[in-house]
């Protein structure tokens, strides 16, 4: 059984096409949980009506991408999930991704989590994520831009980390490993969960059978100072939890001469240089060990 947990946060309409591909699964035992992290522009009982077999859970605040998924997993082990879906609410599925993901999960019986090949939901030819692989101190998205058809893959196991938008976790490993660390709040917290799974001699993978199509940054914008904040801070947290000393000053490296640059760069052109402090605090907090929801 697989309980997909869909955490909804902003554009109420994204939500909905979520619901209504997910409705579209060719899964003979799969339940919905839609968790409402938005206290402000949350779910309507219009929009319940729509989906009267999705169950249905309320936060008083957003929790972050960890919290709010947290709750909806704590749900679904409860209720005997053997498999969680995290879906974020702008991800359209194709039908047969749970049939492709669950086969390879119950053929590997050491793989903690899979991922489908995303795709751009504009460009459904291109792949945006297959995993990451770490790439100059960062775990960069793995094929990124990449022609789908004209990819062929090897040895997938040995990806550096999946990406949290369509996850599919084995609620064995989930118990095992724990939930995702509510003190990173939002961004990376998948990245997280993976060293750690990782660490416990488990595997990842990436079926490439199993397409989903991504808007990309369609909660979280693209160069806001949320997204710059978080991408720097937690990655810096990340690496220093789980990284050894020399690793950990080789990404802080990478992060003052790779990332710092290309981010000053494409703030320059969209003439948004001030926003560059958020990127700074979230490196500063990084390195101080700060975590938790951001104070700006």
């Amino acid at each position: 059984m697989v309980y997909i947990i869909i955490l909804h946060y902003n554009r109420i309409s994204d939500t909905v096409l979520t619901l209504e591909s997910v409705q579209s699964l060719q899964y003979d035992n799969f339940r919905v949980l839609l968790v409402d992290n938005d206290p402000t522009h949350g779910i309507t009982r219009e929009i319940l009506s729509q989906f009267p077999q999705v169950e249905f859970q309320k936060n008083s605040e957003n929790l972050g991408y960890a919290g709010g998924n947290n709750i909806g997993i704590r749900t679904a082990i409860a209720r005997g999930a053997e498999f969680l879906l995290i879906l974020n609410n702008d991800v359209i599925v194709e039908t047969d991704i749970l049939t492709e993901l669950v086969r390879v999960m119950e053929k590997n019986e050491l793989c903690a989590a899979c991922q489908p090949i995303v795709v751009y939901n504009d460009r459904d030819d291109y792949i945006w994520s297959a995993g990451t692989e770490f790439y100059f101190g960062y775990p960069r998205l793995y094929l990124k831009n990449k022609e789908r058809s004209k990819v062929i893959f090897h040895d997938p196991v040995k990806i550096f980390g999946l990406v949290g938008c369509a996850l599919l976790m084995r609620g064995a490993a989930v118990r095992d490993i724990g939930m995702f660390d509510e003190d990173l709040f939002l961004m990376h917290e998948e990245t997280d969960w993976c060293i750690r799974a990782k660490k416990r001699g488990y595997g990842l993978f990436v079926v490439d059978t199993a397409i989903v199509r991504h808007k990309i940054s369609a909660s979280l914008v693209m160069f806001s100072k949320q997204y710059l904040y978080y991408v720097s801070r937690n990655w810096l947290l990340v690496a220093g939890k789980h990284f050894p000393l020399s690793t950990y000053f080789y990404v802080l490296a990478t992060e003052f001469f790779l990332r710092f640059p290309y981010y000053v760069i494409h703030l320059a052109q969209q003439k948004k240089t001030r926003l560059i402090q958020y990127y700074l605090k979230g490196v500063i907090d990084g390195i101080s060990g700060i975590t938790g929801k951001g104070d700006f």
